[in-house]
């Protein structure tokens, strides 16, 4: 599955809570405050998911936003700050309730990592293999 293939299917799964498109402007300001604040850079296809959706949802899980204007909805640089992930060159990009989804700029590749031992659970260069396992979809 490929990047718009996963966001077709996230327009027709009414079990996934799905926050209103982001702005060019949102994207560049919160890609700049990552950059600031030392996180890797998302790779585009992320960027091309919160175009469509600034944040999911499933019963806990979440891809997150870029500053998404509701509670509902966990902004990506706060809980980056609040959650900083152990790998260098990375940026989290999403959570349930055992693991994390990282983006390493390092290898360049998504990381399926458990929130309590830090162990890698997998990993993937195509976002959308990874975003249907942390949503539990």
């Amino acid at each position: 599955m490929n990047t718009q293939e996963l966001i077709d299917f996230l327009q027709q799964n009414d079990e996934v809570g799905r926050n209103k498109p982001s702005t060019e402007v949102k994207i560049a300001m919160g890609t700049l405050k990552l950059k600031q604040e030392g996180f890797a850079q998302p790779l585009p296809d992320f960027y091309k998911l919160l175009r469509k959706f600034n944040g999911l949802s499933n019963n806990g899980c979440f891809i997150l936003g870029i500053n998404p204007e509701s509670t509902m909805f966990p902004d990506l640089l706060d809980y980056n700050l609040r959650h900083r992930p152990d790998m260098p060159e990375a940026v989290i990009l999403g959570y349930n309730d055992a693991f994390q989804l990282v983006y390493s700029a390092n290898d360049e590749k998504y990381h399926i990592v458990d929130k309590d031992d830090g162990s890698e659970e997998g990993c993937s260069d195509n976002l959308a293999d990874v975003v249907p396992y942390i949503l539990h979809i």
